[in-house]
């Protein structure tokens, strides 16, 4: 332990200019990294067109699964302790999501069955060699 060097002025300056490089390599790589993100899915909304549209669509009625969950009353409880009445729907409003579930399946159908087909083919091909 007792041989230990003394820290010079120029080890000081190195050391600072290390560390400038460094904290501007991570500000360069803060700065690129949503534009990345982006490209990455603009390029694969654009070799998945299907999948995009699928998912978006499914998203859409998950969030608004959620929400409407969020916000529909809880039934209230009558002071004496009996069971809580279940909420009645209007006969007229149907669930938005078992209407758009119909829709949704014939169109994400054959872009699933051909990812499906290609994977499994990679992975035969890859058996074979």
């Amino acid at each position: 332990m007792d041989n230990r060097r003394s820290v010079t002025e120029e080890d000081l300056l190195i050391t600072e200019a290390l560390i400038a490089k460094s904290y501007g390599r991570l500000k360069q790589s803060v700065i690129r990294a949503p534009s990345r993100a982006l490209q990455s899915a603009g390029k694969t909304a654009r070799e998945h067109p299907y999948a995009t549209a699928a998912t978006a669509v499914v998203a859409g009625a998950a969030v608004y699964g959620i929400f409407k969950m969020m916000t529909s009353r809880a039934p209230v409880k009558e002071a004496q302790g009996r069971s809580p009445v279940p909420p009645q729907k209007a006969p007229g409003h149907p669930d938005l999501l078992h209407e758009m579930l119909p829709l949704i399946i014939p169109l994400a159908a054959p872009y699933i069955i051909g990812y499906i087909q290609k994977y499994l083919g990679t992975i035969l091909a890859e058996d074979r060699s």
